[in-house]
């Protein structure tokens, strides 16, 4: 008797283990699979927007060296790509496998583990340190606009052409009425006007020049022309700035819409979804595409979506 349960625990002992070659099988799987969200339930759908793995999870990540964190029941455990466990949720938090390893914890206990799920020695994390890096300072409000009567304008420039005689440069002060100015990027300020953003080019303006032989009223053309180049239309404009100071991407609003706008003021994802989260690591965006449904988009490129609309 004693030499059956002998038998039966050793052999659910080493069923229940991982095996290198479960390990090693996790790398045969080469499908990228990007997380979904639906009804506050994530899961993950494939490069085609195809679900492959049902939204039935508290919280899931990116999957990486073959696993994903996914959180079921308020405990953490790792998932593989064909939507088994490949380590149960035991954990009360958990990090993604960085060459081979993961930062785990029970209670108070934190410790790492390998990709078989067991708990290693106390290991030190090394930081590569760079030689510094180009601090790129954004283009200040300050030396373009001046503050006048309460509202923000430009002392600049325009040039009236004629024949060759009679060319000359017009020194004047805009009416813009600009009512904040906010610095952004190295060649572009933040401005806002009647509760609307837009973006200022700190080049454009110096190169006005009026025809007189199309506009007699060069000083109104001119402030005109200056007019035209910013288009103030967004409600809101969210952005950070990255380790070199410079603002890579920005997220905007028109009415209850979300878009993405680049550092040169260029939209880039456009103004479509209900809300939006920038993944600027990944170059993506996390995006709310019908009501309570949510999935990845690329940023550039064609835009591809990782996630299936709801056909109409």
């Amino acid at each position: 008797m004693k030499i059956k349960i002998t038998i039966l625990f050793v052999l659910t002992f080493f069923l229940g283990c991982i095996t290198s070659k479960d390990v090693k099988n996790l790398s045969l799987d080469q499908r990228i699979l990007f997380p979904i969200r639906e009804n506050d339930r994530w899961g993950f759908a494939n490069s085609e927007g195809v679900t492959v793995i049902a939204p039935a999870y508290e919280e899931v990540t990116f999957f990486s060296e073959g696993l994903a964190v996914v959180r079921e029941n308020g405990k953490y455990g790792y998932l593989k790509k064909d939507g088994s466990w490949h380590i149960k949720p035991t954990y009360t938090a958990a990090t993604s496998f960085d060459y081979h390893t993961a930062r785990v914890s029970t209670g108070d206990n934190l410790f790492s583990i390998n990709r078989k799920g067991r708990k290693l020695r106390n290991i030190y994390y090394h930081s590569k340190m760079g030689g510094g890096c180009l601090v790129r300072y954004p283009a200040d409000p300050n030396k373009i606009f001046t503050k006048i009567n309460g509202k923000y304008e430009l002392e600049y420039t325009y040039y009236v052409k004629g024949d060759s005689a009679t060319s000359f440069a017009v020194m004047d002060t805009s009416a813009l009425n600009i009512e904040e100015v906010i610095p952004y990027g190295k060649n572009h300020i933040l401005v806002k006007k009647n509760e609307k953003y837009g973006l200022f080019d700190i080049w454009n303006y110096r190169r006005i020049i009026i025809d007189s032989a199309i506009h007699t009223d060069h000083r109104g053309a001119a402030h005109s022309r200056l007019s035209s180049l910013i288009e103030f239309k967004y409600d809101e404009v969210i952005f950070e700035r990255s380790g070199e100071n410079q603002v890579i991407y920005a997220k905007v609003r028109v009415d209850d819409k979300y878009g993405v706008m680049s550092s040169a003021g260029k939209i880039i994802v456009p103004i479509d979804f209900d809300s939006l989260e920038i993944d600027a690591a990944r170059r993506m965006v996390f995006v709310e595409y019908e009501p309570d449904k949510f999935g990845y988009q690329q940023m550039f490129g064609k835009g591809t979506e990782f996630f299936k609309r709801t056909e109409k």
